[in-house]
C-alpha cells in the first residue's frame, strides 16, 4: 500500500496529511493560531497534488489516479471539515451553539464531499455548491481579524459564519471555479501570507 507514495501527486497529499496533524496537534494544545497556520499548509498542498496530478497524468501507474483520488477526499475532510468543527468548538468553549455550528458542519461537508464523488465538476471545471476547502481560509481571515472585534464575540461569529458556510455547501444554485492553473500559486502565496500573519499575532 505505501507503495502509492511513489506517485508524485499522492506524496504530496501524504505531505498534507502531516501538516494536518501537526495543526490539529498545535490546536488542541491552545496554540489555535498556530495550529490554522499549519493547517493552511495542507490547504495548499491539497491544491498542488492535483495540479501535479494533472500534469503527470501521462505518467502515472495504473491505479495511481484511482487510490489519489480518495486519499485526496479524506484530507479534504479533515482540513475543511473537522478542523474547523474542532476549532468552532475549541474557541466556543463547548458552548451549545458551537456544537450546532459543528453538526451543521460536519453534516453538510460529508453530504457535499459525497455530492462530488459522484457528480464531480461541472462541464465548465466549476463545483457545485462551496467546496469544503474554503473552511481553513476562513478559519484564518477570522482569526486575523480577531482584534478587530470586540471581546467575546469571536465564538459567536465564528459559530454563525460556518453554519452560513455550512449550507453554502449543500446548495445547488452557486457555480464555483475549481482552483487550477494560475490561480494555484496564487492560493499558495495567500497561504503562506496567511500563515505568517497568524504566527506573528499569536507573539
Amino acid at each position: 500500500m505505501i507503495g502509492y507514495l511513489r506517485d508524485y501527486a499522492n506524496a504530496i497529499t501524504a505531505l498534507a496529511y502531516l501538516f494536518a496533524v501537526i495543526g490539529l496537534f498545535l490546536a488542541f494544545n491552545g496554540k489555535i493560531e498556530l495550529g490554522v497556520a499549519a493547517m493552511l499548509w495542507t490547504w495548499f498542498l491539497d491544491h498542488w497534488d492535483g495540479h501535479v496530478a494533472r500534469k503527470t497524468s501521462h505518467h502515472r501507474r495504473p491505479g495511481m489516479a484511482e487510490f489519489g483520488k480518495s486519499f485526496d477526499g479524506f484530507a479534504d475532510f479533515i482540513h475543511g471539515v473537522v478542523f474547523p468543527a474542532a476549532i468552532i468548538i475549541l474557541v466556543g468553549q463547548g458552548s451549545a451553539l458551537s456544537l450546532v455550528a459543528s453538526l451543521f458542519l460536519v453534516l453538510a461537508g460529508a453530504i457535499r464531499l459525497s455530492y462530488f464523488e459522484n457528480v464531480g465538476l461541472t462541464d465548465d471545471a466549476r463545483f457545485i455548491g462551496i467546496p469544503v476547502s474554503y473552511g481553513t481560509p476562513l478559519l484564518a481571515v477570522l482569526l486575523l481579524a480577531r482584534r478587530l472585534l470586540p471581546d467575546n464575540i469571536l465564538p459567536t461569529i465564528l459559530s454563525a459564519a460556518f453554519i452560513i458556510l455550512a449550507l453554502l455547501h449543500v446548495t445547488t444554485a452557486i457555480r464555483v471555479p475549481a482552483i487550477r492553473g494560475a490561480a494555484v500559486p496564487i492560493a499558495t502565496g495567500f497561504a503562506i501570507a496567511g500563515s505568517i500573519a497568524l504566527i506573528m499575532i499569536r507573539r
